[in-house]
């Protein structure tokens, strides 16, 4: 009898643990920054010409008579066009009308470039670019106060920013700071130092996020500061 060797068992291959899988990064709640931001304007609707500097109520109207409906049509216009259409409508009547700048403006509203549109009206005269030498009102925040979506602040008006009331816009005027760009430059431990001075009545004011707010004011940044205030516990 012949013994047939059995074969040694093939040593089973080793077997890597498995690796745990990593957990998953939890997902970041999402800033509210995006959200918010220009959400006021959604108060402007694209079909409302009137946003741009140099278009009233009868223009809207001629300009919808025209084939041009929305802020994307408006922008991708050109000024030969819409000379065309004013003197169409009425030559001797729209002569003086300058609609140069138009298309530009209605590019940024419908890009929603609202910082870039108010600047740009700021430096217009009723359309035209000829306000070379002071700003004019804009016409977004004309009608955004209108609607009663945006506050009407007077230049300097320290209680645009959270937080601060009458009585400690006077304490920080009384010091010194008495303009949007003073509070914004000022330290939070020199505005903290005037609050202490004036009693325990204002311990609980928080000045920390001032400066910043106020910065946003100065430069005009209204949807911007709308946002921060939106995320703010009286200016905490």
């Amino acid at each position: 009898i012949v013994k047939v060797a059995t074969p040694a068992p093939k040593p089973k291959a080793a077997v890597a643990p498995k690796a745990k899988a990593a957990p998953a990064p939890k997902a970041k709640s999402a800033s509210s920054a995006p959200a918010s931001k220009g959400k006021m304007y959604s108060a402007l609707k694209p079909d409302n010409l009137q946003v741009v500097e140099g278009i009233g109520p009868k223009m809207n109207e001629v300009l919808h008579k025209h084939g041009v409906h929305t802020w994307k049509e408006l922008g991708a216009s050109n000024f030969t066009e819409l000379r065309g259409i004013l003197d169409k409508e009425n030559p001797t009547r729209y002569r003086i009308i300058d609609p140069k700048t138009w298309p530009a403006q209605a590019q940024l509203a419908h890009t929603g470039d609202w910082d870039k549109l108010i600047a740009m009206q700021k430096q217009l005269d009723s359309g035209r670019s000829s306000a070379k030498d002071h700003e004019t009102d804009s016409k977004v925040e004309k009608m955004l106060i209108k609607l009663g979506v945006m506050k009407r602040w007077k230049q300097d008006d320290l209680k645009a920013v959270e937080g601060i009331g009458p009585k400690i816009e006077g304490l920080l005027k009384a010091d010194g700071i008495t303009t949007w760009q003073k509070l914004a430059d000022a330290k939070v431990s020199t505005i903290q130092a005037i609050l202490n001075k004036a009693g325990s009545r204002y311990k609980l004011a928080d000045p920390g996020t001032w400066p910043q707010q106020s910065l946003l004011c100065a430069q005009g940044k209204w949807d911007e500061l709308t946002v921060l205030q939106d995320e703010l516990d009286g200016g905490k």
